[in-house]
């Protein structure tokens, strides 16, 4: 239920095709239909991060649709004194089994668990990947914190009359507008770095948004990487083994490529939650439903999935809002997720409703 919706495709599959426990399962899919809203059912199910005190390796990347919000969500939380992290450019398994990182973990074991003296106090606390989407990437770059020292959260105004992002808030205020039933149900705003830009950490949303002849709207954002001449950067996340490419699923999930950083949230549910929220990432208290009224504008913010990501000078990043889920599904043959959505979207820009997108800028070194 990512962003407040009850996205169940994946969690349908894992019901029907699992069995253990003598088959006896939670009925995940009718309690998201008895219990849309976050009660003691749901609130039960996430650990409580201040009691998690033992040292901690925590491995992540920026690609797994399933696990890469988790994650870092967990790294940030948990109340550990001794926790490092390590974000890889890559798939979760390849790089779990590769030699080099079995070593790293063995290392971690070592020290901790059967008290060798082998140095492992002094790996730096982060060590993070750049995705270049060009075979540039970079790897086990070395921080103490995630985002790191230097990187600085910056503002790119929308503006919808000329469909771009700036430093500069609009003076005049515009709106740009899709019907939901429309093609491609999608608006999008450009930028061009003029010289290598690198960004690493949080990106968020923060949008005035408002629904023309409905009450509610499912709101899929998307950044995406393009050359200078327009065409969107992709990236296999697994090695190739050969001339074909082959899926590789985790837990059933398709994990092939990095398309983008993405966020969602479905704007009834846009009531922040003050105690975890930060000016980073935006978190939800996904407790009340606030319906929107004829002609509202509301002020939503969307947390999207953590980036490391280089633009060479002449680069584009274009970002995107949508009716829709711009990614597709978590794996081929299962149900998609439609927004429950009607009439038309309208994203306002300038003036007093300067929509913003929030990027983790790196300091040039």
């Amino acid at each position: 239920m990512r962003g407040g919706m009850p996205d169940t495709g994946f969690a349908q599959q894992l019901q029907d095709g699992s069995f253990f426990g003598r088959n006896r399962k939670e009925d995940i899919l009718s309690e998201v239909e008895a219990y849309p809203l976050m009660t003691d059912l749901w609130e039960q199910k996430v650990p409580d991060f201040d009691r998690i005190t033992v040292p901690a390796y925590v491995v992540a990347s920026y690609s797994n649709t399933l696990h890469t919000a988790g994650t870092f969500r967990a790294w940030r939380r948990i109340a550990s004194d001794e926790k490092w992290l390590r974000v890889h450019n890559g798939q979760e398994w390849p790089d779990y089994y590769d030699e080099a990182n079995v070593d790293d973990l063995r290392r971690f074991f070592d020290h901790f668990l059967k008290g060798v003296d082998n140095g492992w106090e002094t790996t730096r606390t982060v060590r993070y990947s750049i995705l270049d989407l060009e075979g540039g990437d970079e790897v086990a770059v070395a921080a103490d914190s995630f985002p790191p020292a230097g990187s600085t959260s910056t503002r790119y105004f929308l503006d919808a009359r000329t469909r771009s992002l700036s430093t500069s808030v609009p003076e005049t205020a515009a709106e740009a507008s899709y019907a939901v039933d429309g093609n491609p149900a999608a608006v999008s705003f450009l930028t061009r770095f003029d010289e290598e830009t690198v960004l690493v950490g949080y990106p968020k949303a923060h949008l005035f948004v408002e629904a023309r002849d409905a009450d509610d709207m499912d709101l899929f954002v998307l950044v995406q990487k393009l050359d200078r001449w327009g065409t969107p950067l992709q990236a296999f996340t697994v090695p190739n083994q050969s001339a074909i490419a082959h899926d590789l699923t985790d837990h059933g999930a398709t994990i092939l490529r990095y398309k983008g950083s993405d966020g969602r949230l479905r704007v009834s549910a846009r009531h922040l939650d003050e105690s975890l929220t930060t000016d980073d990432v935006p978190a939800h208290t996904f407790d009340r439903v606030e319906k929107l009224a004829p002609g509202e504008v509301a002020e939503i913010e969307i947390d999207l999935f953590p980036v490391g990501l280089r633009f060479h000078a002449g680069e584009q990043l274009r970002f995107v809002v949508s009716s829709r889920n711009l990614l597709g599904t978590l794996m081929p043959a299962i149900r998609e997720y439609v927004g429950a959505n009607t009439g038309t979207h309208v994203v306002h820009t300038g003036g007093d409703h300067a929509s913003y997108l929030q990027l983790p800028v790196r300091a040039r070194a």
